[in-house]
């Protein structure tokens, strides 16, 4: 049984080959630089809901699921973040990985969190 784990979603930067004054580049940089920090609402969602799962049942497979939410939330501010988890897309896959984790047998929790944990590929 395996968990479908999205990973964060990036957008490409703006590169634009318009030639800009110092200070207007270092504007658009920092704008290039939020626009790829972008946190996906749903693979929020869905690496929390599982995080709690392995929390509760596989506390060395929680830490690398935490692992995983740092790295997803990386370079995001805490008001990016709490606007995701208000957003209908992260509560729709929150609650739909909490009813599939919940059917899991906690025997098997360890299959959950590790393969949780892994990066994309």
């Amino acid at each position: 049984m395996g968990v479908l784990l999205l990973g964060a979603l990036c957008l490409p930067g703006a590169g634009a080959a318009v030639q800009q004054a110092p200070a207007a580049t270092s504007v658009a940089q920092s704008d290039a630089a939020l626009v790829a920090h972008t946190l996906d609402a749903r693979a929020l969602g869905v690496t929390e809901a599982v995080l709690d799962y392995c929390a509760t049942n596989d506390p060395v497979g929680a830490a690398k699921v935490r692992a995983r939410l740092k790295r997803l939330t990386q370079g995001t501010s805490l008001q990016a973040q709490a606007q995701a988890r208000g957003s209908r897309e992260y509560r729709s896959a929150h609650d739909a990985e909490v009813d599939f984790v919940g059917k899991v047998d906690p025997h098997n929790a360890h299959r959950i969190c590790s393969k949780a944990a892994a990066p994309n590929r």
